[in-house]
């Protein structure tokens, strides 16, 4: 409470508690107040606030020190008996560098996945959070945007099937695709991409969703950053890789992240 401070010392060095309060003093002191009011709110601290509105109310008749040192004062016990009932995380240095960069680190899927958005923002802060579990089924959530676009792509149904359904008809369609496209760099580079494709979702089928999602396992730490990275660079792949139209087609239905979980 800097200001507080400054107040203390102006009393003790002048010996004169009555001084009236300069209006240069009161206007700096007005937006300080307006800086810790909006604390206040935010904390849902109403002694705070009312403390605030008593010592705006004095500057405005015009204060006196004294009148400044008691209002300072009434607001700084209200600030640390509100900080006794509050539970407030402070992100770890590293965590928060991850957390505070995710837009920039998605920028490329957000792009083409816009709707998967807020479950890569959910799965980096609850990784940052130390909930590994509960991010990667928010990843497992950003994948099934991957899944939804990539069975467009291949005109293959998706919208009330398990994963282990689809990928068997992407399969079917990428062998399809290699008896009747044209051959040439083009075919193969496509008939690679979507061989791989196919490939990685059953390894995060196998490898983390069923688990999460039947709740037969929990995750490190290093296990849910491995998902959270994997997913990322994967996701990118698709985003680069596959048509507009196959994206936004897949977008037009929101994914089901409990579909087909009976197997």
């Amino acid at each position: 409470m800097n200001e507080m401070l400054q107040v203390t010392l102006h009393v003790r060095d002048t010996g004169n508690p009555d001084e009236p309060v300069g209006k240069d003093k009161a206007t700096s002191l007005g937006k300080w107040l307006g800086i810790w009011r909006a604390t206040a709110e935010s904390f849902e601290w109403p002694a705070v606030e009312n403390a605030i509105d008593r010592l705006e109310t004095r500057l405005k008749k015009g204060a006196r020190y004294r009148d400044l040192e008691y209002g300072l004062r009434a607001i700084n016990d209200g600030v640390h008996d509100g900080l006794k009932f509050q539970l407030v995380y402070r992100y770890p240095n590293d965590r928060a560098s991850v957390l505070s960069r995710w837009k920039s680190d998605w920028a490329d899927v957000i792009e083409r996945f816009p709707e998967a958005a807020e479950d890569m923002r959910a799965g980096t802060d609850l990784w940052a959070l130390g909930h590994y579990t509960a991010s990667v089924f928010h990843m497992m959530r950003v994948l099934e945007r991957g899944l939804g676009a990539l069975s467009a792509e291949l005109g293959v149904s998706y919208t009330i099937q398990n994963w282990q359904n689809v990928i068997e008809q992407i399969e079917a369609a990428i062998r399809q695709s290699q008896k009747t496209l044209p051959k040439g760099e083009t075919r193969n580079a496509r008939l690679q991409f979507l061989s791989e494709a196919a490939k990685e979702f059953t390894y995060f089928k196998d490898g983390w969703r069923n688990y999460v999602s039947h709740n037969k396992g929990t995750y490190t730490d290093a296990q849910a950053r491995s998902v959270m990275e994997h997913v990322r660079q994967f996701m990118m792949s698709l985003a680069i890789n596959l048509p507009v139209t196959s994206i936004s087609s897949a977008s037009a239905e929101t994914p089901r992240v409990d579909a087909g979980l009976s197997e």
